[in-house]
């Protein structure tokens, strides 16, 4: 996921970093889009020092993303709207210090770690607006607005780790039977509702998923602006599938018994990384409230929207 929404970038870029940076059919780019840099402008480029937190996939990477404010000396640039001047500096990964920190309870094996780069040079046009850029290739795709996308392609993994627990979950129930009864777990009533309730509540939660990002799409391919509306849209959906992943998830890992309590059991694994899945902001509980405010009138009370 990370990969994929990063490589969206490529239509933002001159052609030549575009095929520097992705054009060999297998260069990565990973990073954080959290502004925690400060990038020092100078002739042709900028002196980008700062650490930035969850940086998926990172030891992966040839290329590392840096969001970072703009500074002219030590005096923050502002944009015309008088917000700072925030911009991604792409820069390679063996520049880049990777701090061995994920020691986490989920999504271990996303490798998120902190990365830190200390006075790093970084071309013009190895830049760009990190969320007002204006795209240099023609297409939907880019057309769309990048947050928004960013934001629908987290619960994708939410989605992904609830079929997996579903999977596994239908293969323990065939096989276990479970302390002090002589039936199969699949044959327990309860069970079966659980399961039930967990397909039902992840379709749904990707239904809506699918169905928000299609009708901005269609919106988009017309030639036409994205609505606030769409957008806000989208994150509720976004919000709203990861929350379904989790409660899918739940159901299984309360009817899969004391067998999913242990690290090597993937009901287990899948409870743990779909819970950490929520903690993004892309899919947390906040987004439930910017989708209230524009459905109410309001401006979505984030400028990262």
């Amino acid at each position: 996921m990370v990969y994929t929404v990063f490589s969206r970038l490529s239509g933002y870029l001159g052609e030549d970093v575009a095929r520097e940076v992705f054009g060999d059919g297998h260069c990565r780019l990973a990073g954080s889009v959290n502004p925690t840099g400060k990038a020092a402008a100078m002739a042709g480029g900028f002196r980008v020092s700062g650490r930035w937190s969850y940086g998926g996939f990172i030891r992966h990477s040839d290329w590392t993303v840096g969001n970072s404010i703009v500074h002219d000396g030590e005096t923050m640039r502002r944009d015309g709207n008088g917000a700072p001047d925030i911009r991604f500096m792409i820069i390679p990964t063996s520049d880049v210090e990777i701090v061995d920190n994920w020691y986490v309870s989920g999504l271990r094996g996303t490798g998120s770690s902190d990365f830190q780069v200390h006075d790093v040079f970084v071309p013009e046009e190895h830049t760009l607006s990190a969320f007002a850029a204006k795209p240099v290739q023609p297409g939907t795709l880019y057309a769309t607005p990048m947050i928004t996308i960013f934001a629908a392609s987290i619960p994708c993994v939410s989605i992904g780790i609830a079929r997996a627990a579903i999977n596994a979950f239908v293969e323990l129930a065939g096989a276990k039977t479970p302390m002090g009864s002589t039936e199969l777990l699949r044959d327990k009533p309860v069970v079966q509702a659980n399961l039930g309730r967990a397909e039902s509540i992840l379709r749904s939660g990707r239904a809506f998923l699918f169905e928000s990002v299609e009708e901005m799409w269609e919106h988009v391919a017309t030639g036409r602006t994205p609505t606030l509306h769409q957008r806000a849209i989208v994150r509720l959906a976004a919000a709203a599938a990861a929350e379904a992943s989790v409660q899918a998830v739940d159901l299984l890992f309360n009817a899969a018994g004391g067998t999913a309590l242990f690290e090597s059991n993937p009901i287990g694994r899948c409870f743990r990384d779909v819970h950490a899945t929520t903690q993004h902001i892309g899919t947390n509980a906040g987004n439930y409230e910017l989708a209230g405010r524009v459905l109410l009138g309001l401006d979505p009370g984030t400028p990262r929207f």
